[in-house]
């Protein structure tokens, strides 16, 4: 007996994702005062355009099986760009859209080159052109503004014909000249090919590199349609504008159906999960709900979401063909130039040493015992989350949720010590408990129900800064840290050392005693390098990557906890500026993004130089703009300089 018609079994993501639109839509008009008019269908078409482009472009990297965590750079870049060129006589303003559109193209073929030739993984790859993207949108546009051609902007975001908005018009469009030839092409076959296995695609004669390539050109064509749409919409250029873009995106994508392990999906789920993203806020709004919750229920929906896929890939998977889908198999470290020393760890100690001698150059105290102190004091902070990140990475994941666990961490700890005693004393165990739930849920997701980490617990980020933004109405707690907290985040006791750096010397000698002199250090890199092979050998493979998300939580939690008592208090977003150095810092020390190598040594030497890096920088007075370019580019050169070692070695 035969199930679905064919079509309709082939695209019955796309199904699901356009049946839940009408639902909610539908929903949001009964709600909605005005009901179904033009009134109310417009301003919704606009509203979801500039995600609905944002989701197209992570469709194409996400089906090559990669991720671009720089689409809302990209999309704030562009839409400063447009600010500044999309205004004057005709020639200048399609002059101007011109030069926006190939700002975009240009950014996503900076990120294929970065991933193709350069051999970094994606995701961290986009994580540091993300911050050069940012930086440079802040150089054009310190402060929102710019002028837009009001007539353009009028007619793109009014109706065609009085009936339908043009700004659908405008999205069938670029679906219909973009999204379909490329699908059709043989470079967009090749992205399907690449995302349902690499290998196969390659001994199959596809050009692999070209279309991953073209993949994340396109992408940054699509988020340029997006800022440029967004500039037309508000008249004006705002570096600011893509911060939620990202996740928003990543979210859309899976609503879509498109798979997260590539191979399979399109643009057309994705555009229907876009607006039902933005369906959901305005329906939350009409009931009623806090515009506070709402990343609370962004962060649920995401984790709804992805947990049906999960669901359905137990249902038709045993445990042995779940295992061998995420197996990465990491190779071997090859030969080094001083025995017992990693190479990324020697790259990284000579830019340790160039750092010191340029920032010398600048400030003669550069070098001082005190100064340097002063460094030890700022990195022992991000040494203590690298060093749960660093675990984690270790298995071949990543741990996105940092920054809200450090921030829900440091707040809980502070309330409870705005309390006094008892409650003061519990401060910081609870903090602690707080994060250790929280990567305990990470784990349990990963481990068990075989989410995708990246997307795991960036949905989780998301539910805690909902959680976060609703128990203090988007104000930081009108409280204080613990005299305990103090004492360990700011004061020095013992021969004028700072506390902090005995905390952090405790998790170092923690970390180096655990990987290199235990049983489960073992089952770590292990599981890194082969979870297939480490479960037919009888490691619980489970119970690993679930207590090294319980330590990365616990990491993270204590580096809020500390940062708060530095401080004094806690705030919101207090961990953002922890998530990339922590990842950089540990992927600067050697250890393989994909798993099953890497020393702490050479995190901590990652921590030094990235610390030592943003002092010098400093010193030398630029503008946080250019620290992000800088900060991106050193990242960059650095993971290109070690993969190119790597792949020599693999060839």
């Amino acid at each position: 007996m035969s199930a679905l018609p064919p079509a309709i079994q082939r695209n019955r993501r796309t199904i699901f994702a356009a049946a839940l639109f009408v639902v909610l839509f539908v929903a949001f008009l009964i709600l909605h005062p005005r009901g179904l008019s033009i009134m109310v269908t417009t301003p919704a078409a606009n509203q979801g355009l500039a995600l609905a482009f944002a989701a197209m472009a992570q469709t194409l990297p996400v089906l090559t099986g990669g991720l671009d965590l720089s689409v809302g750079a990209v999309l704030a870049l562009t839409n400063c760009v447009a600010s500044h060129l999309v205004n004057g006589s005709t020639p200048q303003i399609i002059a101007g859209i011109v030069v926006t559109l190939l700002a975009g193209a240009a950014c996503g073929f900076v990120n294929g080159l970065v991933v193709v030739a350069g051999r970094i993984q994606a995701i961290i790859a986009t994580l540091a052109t993300g911050a050069i993207f940012s930086g440079i949108a802040y150089l054009l546009r310190p402060v929102p503004g710019g002028s837009i051609d009001e007539g353009l902007g009028d007619l793109l975001t009014n109706e065609t014909f009085g009936v339908i908005p043009t700004s659908l018009l405008l999205l069938a469009g670029v679906v219909l000249v973009v999204w379909v030839p490329f699908r059709n092409s043989v470079l967009g076959r090749g992205c399907y090919a690449a995302g349902s296995s690499e290998t196969a695609a390659f001994l199959s004669g596809v050009r692999v590199g070209r279309s991953r390539l073209a993949a994340y050109t396109l992408a940054g064509l699509l988020a340029a349609c997006g800022g440029l749409f967004l500039a037309l919409q508000t008249l004006s250029g705002d570096a600011q504008v893509g911060a939620d873009y990202t996740l928003k995106s990543i979210a859309a994508v899976v609503i879509g159906g498109t798979s997260l392990t590539g191979g399979s999906g399109g643009v057309v789920g994705s555009i229907f999960g876009a607006y039902a993203l933005r369906t959901i806020s305005g329906l939350l709004l009409f009931a009623g709900v806090s515009p506070l919750a709402q990343p609370l229920f962004e962060g649920v929906v995401l984790l709804a979401a992805i947990g049906l896929g999960a669901f359905r890939l137990l249902a038709n998977r045993n445990r042995l063909e779940l295992l061998s889908a995420r197996d990465t198999s990491s190779a071997n470290a090859g030969r080094t130039l001083l025995p017992g020393i990693d190479n990324a760890v020697l790259v990284t100690l000579g830019g340790i040493v160039a750092i010191l001698l340029i920032g010398s150059s600048y400030l003669p105290s550069f070098l001082s015992p005190g100064y340097l102190l002063l460094q030890l004091r700022i990195a022992a902070f991000l040494g203590i989350v690298a060093a749960g990140q660093m675990l984690v990475i270790l298995l071949g994941e990543i741990d996105l949720s940092v920054p809200w666990t450090m921030t829900v961490a440091a707040m809980t700890a502070t309330s409870l010590a705005g309390m006094g005693e008892p409650w003061a004393t519990l401060a910081i165990p609870l903090g602690l408990a707080v994060g250790g739930l929280v990567g305990l849920f990470n784990g349990i997701g990963v481990a068990w129900f075989r989410l995708p980490s990246m997307i795991l617990t960036l949905a989780t980020n998301a539910v805690l800064l909902g959680l976060a933004v609703i128990y203090t109405g988007g104000f930081a707690p009108q409280t204080r840290a613990s005299e305990l907290m103090r004492q360990l985040g700011k004061d020095s006791s013992f021969g004028g050392i700072p506390n902090i750096l005995w905390v952090w010397l405790a998790v170092s000698v923690a970390m180096v005693l655990i990987l290199r002199s235990t049983p489960f250090g073992r089952k770590v890199y292990a599981t890194g390098n082969c979870e297939r092979a480490a479960y037919l050998s009888g490691i619980s493979t489970g119970g690993v990557v679930t207590t090294c998300f319980l330590f990365s939580g616990l990491a993270s939690a204590l580096g809020g906890v500390m940062l708060a008592g530095r401080l004094d208090q806690s705030y919101q977003g207090m961990g953002d500026e922890y998530l990339l150095p922590a990842v950089a810092a540990v992927v600067l020390g050697g250890t393989n993004i994909l798993g099953g190598r890497g020393s702490y040594i050479g995190t901590v030497a990652g921590v030094l130089m990235i610390s030592l890096l943003t002092s010098m920088l400093s010193v030398m007075q630029m503008p946080e703009a250019s620290r992000r370019i800088i900060y991106g580019i050193v990242i960059i050169a650095m993971l290109l300089v070690n993969s190119r070692g790597a792949s020599g070695r693999r060839r």
